[in-house]
């Protein structure tokens, strides 16, 4: 089933080699055959009845109903495509067989289908010529041997064919790597146009080759599409993902106008569309003629087919248009070319020129909605990562831009730094003011014959038991104390000096409390403000501390309440998307919410915890001045050079730097384990002054190692009992390390900030983003009025930004170019109009056929 080789490399074996299909008897890949043999004697001779007889008899048992077709459902082609994919792709019908290659018969229930039943639903049934089970090796018919080849002996041959068969024209390809739509596989149009042949194209389409078939099959499929094609029982063509870069091999647009275009196929393009071919007929993944111009960058067939009547307003399935494919391929002269012929040239004055440029495809503003639109050529552009973006930004998008700046972006983006600025400088009030932990102070007892008065009621004794004081206030033994007034204890210790206190004062009795709280929330609040730190408000510095984080706070809940709104009316999706071209402004959201979680440890009076938190607060929230610093010309390349050493350079220099690190880490864990300090005592473990006692600190000793802070360490090499060694895989380490590794750091940082200078729109494209991002922050209802305030509408109704530009002489010349050419397209675009009305007119009447410039014969 495919799984090991592909379909079309073991077909193409098969074709070389000796095969048991009896088609190559007649014609074979190589251009020889029984038939081909009686051609080259039919041309020398000129006598064509013994071909014609072979044909008749030879090749007719090849044919259903002798020649004349026969209609099988669509269900029944998928099916035979999909039993050459793997097994988790193939559909219920198959999926239960053990081997589908062999036991899918696609001739079994095979229903009559009438004339009727097609006309009534032509897209549920494919007429065959060719019978399915005398297909060559990659489902090809005799008549695609034919064309292979392309030599003109073959090609007569194939219009022999033709004149006898004429059915046999709108056979294809059978394997899923040519499959076309409506001629299943690569058909003999696709091919001849691909053998750059326009005389067998106009005898093709003479012939009745239909000129809307699709070529949609693995082989002619953008490459990152090819893993996801899927089958469907209910249509014909291949399901594939939604997005793609279009880059393959052979993607050349399905149809064969499309084939034409991306050859340069000027002459075959022309033919066929005389014939009656739409331009703006989509392939799967939604593209034109001008998409796949684009895709390939054809300047001069993007002119031809545009002038005969290709639209540029359609858009493919990822929503762009060519302007905007051309936008996100970085496709610049295309680009700039495709905004030239949509402007309107309001008046000319010697160089300067007054044009309107349509701001439909091109803002970053919906001109209906106000909402962001993604897809624009604006967005691609500054949001895109390759170097051809930046050359993008000049002419009509710069402006574009500056007229944004100027209009309402630039007021914005200076106010967010003024609040940001003044938040920052509350924070710095806030931390900075904040009391640290209150000292450990040794508690002296009383001595126990002091004379001085002791207010403590409680019986102080020694280890023995006796009384040391219980409010002893004097001792007896004073002479200016009335003996009567003063009472003895008993429990004095021994040899030690009488304690007595007053008679008066009160013994075992309570001491007197204090007043009752009036609430338990009062009890609560002042136990909290006297036991936590963060809530004494006695000083003039803890109210203003106070006060500035009160600020913080409600700044914090201000912000995040922003980010919500923006949130909200952005989308969740696009949301995130715009916070991750910022990261210095997630981590200060991060910090907002860790702010307002704040609080909630005050309450808890969690002061260690709370430390910690403020902590991360001030370290991400400095970095947010690195957003506006992208947005001033003198700082923001650096602030970029910032962003890519730390992403790339830092980046894969810390994956290698950790290999080095682990590794020479644990094995100085190991031979520090024999370490042993001479002065310490006998009896005193080592692993107060070990310098690696536990594998975390060799590994801070390696980092402190590199970076040349290895005093320490390497005079500890001598108490360990393997000193060598130690001092060996120092030496290794550090010119590993701190020689080799550290110095190709800074070479890669170098050479980084080397590239960025020298780009010349680098840091425009920084600012760029920053008008975007700031633009994203506004309600599309204020978004809309600033867009009425900076375009002007133009005849058609559309909103138009007007610029004055001085063009050179070339520029007038292509001018001249582009409005003859959308003069011409207009014309012909209405009068294909008008045939089509006129068609759709025609009741029940066949309709005529089409208009040819051309005789049929000579």
């Amino acid at each position: 089933m495919g799984n090991t080789e592909s379909n079309v490399t073991s077909g193409v074996k098969k074709q070389a080699g000796t095969s048991t299909q009896k088609l190559y008897k007649f014609v074979d890949v190589k251009g020889g055959g029984l038939l081909v043999d009686m051609m080259k004697r039919a041309v020398q001779n000129k006598q064509y009845a013994e071909i014609d007889h072979a044909i008749k008899t030879k090749v007719e048992p090849f044919l259903y109903n002798k020649g004349k077709g026969r209609y099988i459902p669509i269900s029944h082609l998928v099916l035979l495509r999909n039993k050459e994919r793997p097994r988790h792709k193939l559909l219920p019908p198959l999926r239960g067989m053990e081997n589908p290659d062999e036991e899918f018969d696609v001739e079994k229930d095979w229903p009559v289908v009438t004339q009727e039943e097609y006309d009534a639903n032509p897209s549920a049934y494919r007429e065959l010529c060719w019978d399915l089970k005398e297909r060559g090796a990659v489902g090809e018919t005799i008549l695609h041997l034919c064309l292979l080849n392309a030599t003109s002996l073959l090609a007569d041959l194939a219009k022999r064919l033709l004149r006898f068969y004429p059915k046999l024209i709108n056979d294809i390809y059978m394997s899923d790597e040519y499959y076309v739509l409506k001629i299943l596989g690569e058909s003999v149009l696709h091919m001849t146009i691909t053998n750059e042949d326009p005389t067998m194209v106009k005898f093709l389409l003479d012939a009745g080759a239909n000129y809307h078939e699709r070529c949609y099959g693995n082989f002619m499929c953008p490459e990152d599409q090819k893993a996801s094609r899927s089958d469907s029982l209910q249509h014909e063509w291949v399901n594939v993902q939604l997005y793609t870069n279009y880059d393959g091999y052979v993607y050349w647009g399905e149809y064969p106008l499309s084939f034409a275009a991306c050859l340069g196929q000027e002459e075959c393009y022309r033919l066929i569309l005389a014939r009656g071919a739409d331009p703006d007929l989509q392939d799967t993944n939604g593209n034109t003629v001008l998409h796949m111009l684009v895709i390939y960058e054809k300047m001069s067939t993007f002119d031809m087919a545009y002038e005969v009547g290709a639209s540029l307003q359609l858009r493919n399935v990822q929503n762009l248009t060519p302007l905007t494919l051309a936008a996100k391929l970085a496709r610049t002269e295309l680009f700039f070319h495709i905004l030239n012929i949509e402007r309107e040239i309001y008046w000319q004055i010697g160089a300067t020129t007054c044009a309107a440029y349509p701001l439909g495809g091109v803002d970053t503003i919906d001109t209906e909605s106000g909402l962001i639109n993604k897809d624009s050529a604006l967005n691609l552009v500054v949001f895109g990562e390759k170097d051809e973006h930046l050359e993008l930004l000049e002419g009509m998008l710069i402006d574009l831009l500056k007229t944004k700046w100027n209009t309402f972006v630039k007021f914005r983006f200076y106010r967010q730094f003024i609040l940001f600025s003044c938040y920052f400088l509350i924070s710095l009030v806030c931390f900075t003011l904040r009391p640290g932990p209150p000292g450990e102070h040794a508690v002296n007892s009383t001595v126990v014959n002091s004379s001085i008065p002791i207010n403590e009621t409680d019986i102080v004794t020694d280890m023995d038991g006796y009384c040391l004081s219980e409010n002893c206030t004097t001792s007896i033994n004073s002479n200016e104390i009335d003996p009567a007034s003063v009472e003895l204890l008993n429990d004095t210790k021994p040899g030690s000096s009488p304690c007595a206190r007053f008679k008066s004062h009160p013994k075992e009795k309570e001491k007197p409390t204090e007043a009752p709280k009036e609430t338990d929330m009062e009890g609560w609040w002042e136990d909290l403000t006297e036991e936590c730190r963060l809530m004494n408000f006695d000083s003039s510095q803890a109210k203003v501390r106070i006060s500035a984080e009160l600020l913080l706070w409600l700044g914090a809940l201000a912000y995040i309440g922003a980010a919500l709104r923006e949130a909200r009316f952005l989308g969740l999706k696009m949301f995130f998307e715009n916070l991750s071209t910022v990261p210095s402004r997630v981590m200060f959201l991060f910090s907002c919410l860790l702010m307002v979680a704040l609080p909630t440890l005050r309450l808890w009076c969690a002061d260690e915890a709370e430390d910690h938190l403020a902590v991360i607060i001030m370290l991400t929230t400095a970095p947010y001045f690195l957003f506006f610093c992208r947005g001033f010309k003198t700082v923001g390349p650096f602030v970029v050079m910032i962003y890519r050493m730390v992403m790339g350079d830092l980046l894969r220099f810390v994956c290698i730097y950790l290999v080095f690190v682990m590794g020479f880490s644990q094995a100085y864990y190991i031979i520090f384990l024999s370490f042993d300090n001479p002065n310490t005592p006998e009896g005193v473990d080592d692993s107060v002054s070990n310098p690696m006692p536990s594998p975390m600190e060799s590994i801070m000793a390696m980092f402190l190692m590199s970076l040349t802070s290895f005093s320490d360490y390497y005079g500890a090499f001598d108490r360990t009992d393997h000193e060598i060694e130690a001092k060996l895989l120092f030496v290794v380490y550090m010119i590993i390390v701190a020689i080799l590794l550290v110095n190709m750091l800074i070479a890669m940082m170098g050479n980084t900030y080397q590239k960025i200078a020298e780009t010349r729109n680098e840091w425009q494209r920084q600012w760029a983003r920053i008008v975007l991002v700031v633009e994203r922050g506004v309600p599309p209802a204020q978004r809309l009025r600033q867009l009425m305030t900076y375009s002007q509408p133009m005849a058609s109704g559309k909103r138009a930004l007007v610029l004055r530009i001085n063009q050179k002489d070339e520029d007038k010349e292509e001018m001249k170019e582009i409005l003859e050419m959308k003069r011409t397209h207009e014309r012909i675009v209405a009068k294909r109009k008008q045939r089509a009305a006129e068609l759709k007119g025609l009741k029940g009447r066949p309709p005529p056929p089409p208009v040819r410039n051309y005789p049929i014969r000579k």
